[in-house]
This record gives C-alpha cells, sequence and structure tokens, in this order.
C-alpha cells in the first residue's frame, strides 16, 4: 500500500464496484487520520480484494474529491450489470443502489442551488432510475431496499425512499414509464424548497411550530417549485413538489385543493411522503413499524381515498414488508 498526499476524500461502499473490472480512479483505505492507497485507478478490484476488505471488516472505502466525475461515471456505466449480477447477494445489490443513489442525490441537494450544475445533476439521477426501475419495483429487492432506505435525517435521505414507494405504487396503476419516471422524480425532489432553512425549525415538529415559523415551513412547496424553474421539469414533477401536502379532503396546503382537484400522482407523492414520515426517525419523533404507520393511515380519512391505501398495503404485503 501507498502512503497517500494529502487530500479530500468521499466515502463510498466497496459493493459499489463491480468484481474483477478495472477501476477508473484510486481507492483508498482510512488510517487512523490518513488514507491509504489500496488499489490504484486502472487496476482491477479483484474478488480477492473485496473479500480482503469483508475480512477486515471494512465497509467504507474512500475516492479522492477530484475524482468525483469519474465516480459518477463509473456508477451510471455498470450499477445496472451490478443490479442483475445474480452472484452477487440481493442484500448487497440492494445497499449498493442505496449507496450510489444517495451519493447522487447528497450532490442534487446542495444547498447553493439553483444553479447552473442542477440540471446535470436532475438528469444524472433520472438515468439512474431508469435504468434501475425493473430492479425497484420487484417485491424481493424493495424488501431488501427498505432495509437501508429508512436510515438517515436528511432531506435526501427522505427523498430517495418516498421516490422508491411512489414509483412501486404508480406501477400498480399501470402508468407508462415515463410519468412513473417524471412522478419519481418529483418525489425525489419534493422537500427540495427545504433547502436552505433554518436547521432548528426543520428539527421542530410542525404541529409544534409557532404560527411564524409554521408560515415559513409551508412555503417550502412553492420554494421547491421555484428552484426547479429554471428548467423544464415535467408537469407531473412539479405537480409533486407544489401539492404533496394536499389533502383530498381540502384541508392540506399550499392552496387547499380536494379530491380530483389534486393529479393521481400528486396523491401517490403525498400518501408515500406520510408513510416514510411515519417509519423513519426524526430529530422530534422515533420512526413507528410500518404495521402502526399503515393504521395510522387508515385512521387519516381525508388524506388519500381508500382505494389508493389500499394498493399501497397490497404492494408492502408482497413485499413482506408488513
Amino acid at each position: 500500500m501507498t502512503q497517500a498526499t494529502k487530500a479530500e476524500y468521499f466515502p463510498i461502499s466497496p459493493l459499489i464496484l463491480r468484481p474483477d473490472f478495472k477501476v477508473p480512479f484510486d481507492i483508498f483505505l482510512r488510517h487512523d487520520d490518513s488514507h491509504v492507497l489500496f488499489n490504484a485507478s486502472g487496476r482491477t478490484m479483484t474478488k480477492a480484494k473485496r473479500k480482503e476488505l469483508a475480512l477486515a471488516g471494512i465497509v467504507t472505502i474512500y475516492v479522492d474529491k477530484r475524482s468525483r466525475r469519474l465516480y459518477h461515471d463509473y456508477i451510471r456505466a455498470n450499477l445496472l450489470d451490478l443490479l442483475e449480477d445474480e452472484s452477487i447477494s440481493l442484500t448487497e445489490r440492494a445497499q449498493a443502489w442505496t449507496n450510489a443513489a444517495t451519493a447522487l442525490s447528497k450532490e442534487l441537494f446542495e444547498t447553493n442551488l439553483p444553479g447552473p450544475a442542477f440540471k446535470k445533476r436532475y438528469v444524472r439521477f433520472q438515468e439512474l432510475i431508469r435504468s434501475s426501475a425493473g430492479f425497484l419495483s420487484s417485491p424481493e429487492p424493495l424488501r431488501n431496499l427498505t432495509r437501508f432506505i429508512g436510515k438517515g435525517y436528511e432531506t435526501y435521505h427522505h427523498g430517495i425512499s418516498t421516490m422508491i414507494y411512489a414509483v412501486n405504487l404508480m406501477q400498480e396503476y399501470k402508468f407508462g414509464d415515463d410519468e412513473v419516471l417524471a412522478c419519481g422524480m418529483g418525489a425525489l425532489l419534493h422537500d427540495i424548497g427545504l433547502v436552505g432553512m433554518d436547521k432548528a425549525l426543520l428539527e421542530t415538529d410542525p404541529a409544534a411550530m409557532s404560527p411564524a415559523s409554521r408560515q415559513i415551513f409551508t412555503m417550502h412547496p412553492l420554494i421547491g417549485v421555484r428552484v426547479c424553474a429554471h428548467f423544464d421539469l415535467p408537469i407531473i414533477a412539479t405537480n409533486c413538489i407544489l401539492f404533496h401536502h394536499e389533502r383530498i379532503d381540502g384541508k392540506g396546503y399550499p392552496t387547499q385543493a380536494s379530491g380530483e382537484e389534486i393529479p393521481l400522482p400528486t396523491r401517490v407523492v403525498a400518501l408515500c411522503n406520510r408513510y416514510d414520515d411515519l417509519t423513519r426517525n426524526r430529530p422530534y419523533s422515533r420512526a413507528v413499524k410500518p404495521f402502526d404507520a399503515l393504521k395510522s393511515l387508515t385512521d387519516d380519512k381525508g388524506l388519500v381515498e381508500p382505494d389508493m391505501l389500499k394498493r399501497f398495503i397490497k404492494l408492502l404485503s408482497r413485499a413482506e414488508i408488513v
């Protein structure tokens, strides 16, 4: 191993790397306060090296930030093959997808948005969803994905989970690929209007906010649409961002729309958003079990129509999540 010069690094999972394929960037291990070269750019990441990491209990490796573009290009080029490689366990593939999605969405939710890089990052994540749609919408991968997507407090963690549930629920209605993709991207970005808001505000239970704080908080759907307004976002995605807090009983925000005034894909995101809110740890609340979350949603008669909730319960049951 070679001692690396000082640089900045970002963490990735070894599971992202296809075994016995050349990797176009240097891979480092962390040792105390320094990073040590483990696999040089252009060299094969062999199964033996993967096994060496596993035996050592190493679950995180590092890439120089200057190689971030090479890393993203590698992910886009190889993730589909990795997801279809049945020699890799389903759990490992689910974790690999989650790590790839987290890395891409973290960039998408940077606090300096909107900016010229946003559209490119949007397209990059869109390609990820399109290429892995079959994997995301199969019952067994969905069950494994829920082991990983429910972790994390950040807005982009919640966006990824909401997107996965929304893509699956949209397919229950037999929408075409383009509609499913647009809804998925809207679900991913539904809370992007929260980016840049005061951290203390975001860590406060919305039900306990002061009137002034709640007024600021409830602006986030409008802010989110404005963030995305500088490029041609599909109308389905725009609606999902703008109306994801609306309810069929007309008691939502920002427009108090009701019933069929709220497009079906948007109602899908509203339901999936609420389910993930309930099953995710928050600074102000503990996650509940899927069964308890569904009971809460069943008791909330005004959120979405009973048929949609029934379809959602069925897809979670098929995946043995409940």
